[in-house]
């Protein structure tokens, strides 16, 4: 029969819904009936009243629903199938463990085995579903993340929560990406790169009344308005409404993102790590471009990363390593230049420039290939000589030794902490 009154357990799609969730978590354990309570429970409001398949798993799931953990979940899941079934899995994984443990316990859920088996049990779930309180961090982190690089360039956030969740590592990454959220707020738009322009023939929608040069752009709605309903065209345009005929560019070019992750970047500079200061700049630009390559590096070069949902899954992965190498960095944004035919890229490194011994010959390559070559150095390093270079610092004001006369091209860019 099942725990919920508000599911149809011999509904077509609830069992199709089951089976692909027990081929997710592998086991003989689960039946195809926990698998449709678990992922009900998270897709809708559960209305119980009915038999479990088992005592032990009416109890598990009513110390589920009672627990933290639910109270966290639950709310992302609602008539989401993606993170509902995310959730079912990691809940019968969960319970899968549970039982394996039981043998240990004899009988679970009377005697003094008891209370063993209670927090037994709540300890599959913290291993399952993470620390409740980092659930609603990261979820907001990633919420902000789509709103920031626009819907659909980002995984569904719940989703991506309850991924992440449940590694400690990643979850400290994550948390690195909320400091990146908040310095992307207050560094704005990418400097150093120019302006970007729209990749596609648009609309766009601006009070033209008054601007005979605008009459130009006029839409063929706009000028129906204007031969038949003279009073609406002049009423759209006081208050904006006109479409406009937007240009057709040939492209933003696109940039080339070179992101230094070597072991330095994870140090602080005034209590701030550099790699947040290094992601909020790469935020920024995967905010104003649609077409940006990026790379990681260290003493090796990573895979060239084009999508932006993928781009967010590998920067939660990302550990930091030893050494820098950037002179290899560049040789390889130089080769994908050549071999992609990567035209009018500008080629952007993001580093702390601990690494001094730079070949400015393969600098010079990548000059003569990209549209520009820019590096954002990160602390108060020595900047390249001969290179274009911008210095961002969450110092209120950045303390270098190097006279501004002596370097060629230099821009200082300060972030003033709140």
């Amino acid at each position: 029969m099942g725990l919920l009154l508000n599911v149809d357990y011999n509904d077509p799609l609830a069992r199709a819904r089951a089976q692909k969730i027990l081929r997710a978590v592998g086991s003989s354990w689960i039946g195809e009936e926990e698998a449709v309570d678990a992922f009900y429970i998270h897709y809708r409001t559960p209305i119980f009243g009915g038999r479990a398949s088992s005592p032990v798993w009416g109890r598990f799931i009513r110390l589920y629903v009672g627990s933290p953990y639910y109270s966290q979940v639950a709310p992302l899941c609602r008539l989401k199938y993606a993170p509902s079934f995310r959730a079912a899995v990691n809940l019968l994984k969960a319970f899968e463990k549970y039982l394996q443990s039981l043998e240990n316990f004899g009988r679970a859920w009377f005697g003094r085995g008891r209370q063993d088996a209670w927090v037994e049990a709540l300890r599959q779930l913290r291993r399952h579903f993470g620390d409740p309180s980092d659930i609603e961090t990261l979820y907001g982190v990633f919420k902000k993340l789509g709103e920031i690089l626009g819907r659909g360039r980002v995984g569904d956030p719940a989703s991506l929560t309850l991924s992440v969740s449940t590694d400690p590592r990643r979850v400290r990454i994550a948390k690195i990406l909320e400091k990146a959220v908040e310095f992307y707020r207050l560094m704005g738009k990418p400097v150093g790169l120019g302006l970007a322009m729209p990749s596609f023939r648009g609309i766009e929608r601006e009070r033209v009344f008054g601007s005979l040069s605008r009459l130009t752009k006029l839409s063929a709605y706009a000028w129906s308005l204007f031969f038949v309903a003279p009073s609406l065209f002049v009423y759209k345009s006081l208050h904006g409404e006109l479409p406009l005929n937007g240009m057709k560019m040939a492209g933003d070019g696109g940039v080339y993102m070179l992101i230094d992750k070597s072991g330095s970047m994870y140090s602080a500079i005034n209590g701030i790590e550099k790699i947040v200061i290094a992601t909020a700049y790469a935020l920024a630009v995967l905010r104003s471009y649609r077409k940006v390559v990026v790379r990681f590096f260290d003493a090796e070069v990573s895979e060239p990363i084009e999508d932006v949902s993928r781009l967010i899954d590998i920067l939660l992965r990302t550990v930091a390593s030893g050494g820098t190498d950037i002179s290899k960095a560049v040789e390889t944004a130089v080769y994908d230049a050549k071999t992609r035919g990567l035209r009018n890229y500008a080629l952007t490194v993001v580093t702390d420039m601990e690494d001094e011994k730079l070949d400015i010959k393969v600098v010079k390559e990548a000059r003569r290939l990209f549209r520009e070559v820019v590096f954002i150095i990160v602390g108060s390093a020595k900047p390249p000589q001969g290179v274009r270079t911008i210095r961002i610092s969450p110092l209120r004001e950045l303390h270098s030794e190097i006279p501004m006369k002596e370097v060629d091209n230099l821009f200082l860019y300060r972030l003033q902490l709140r």
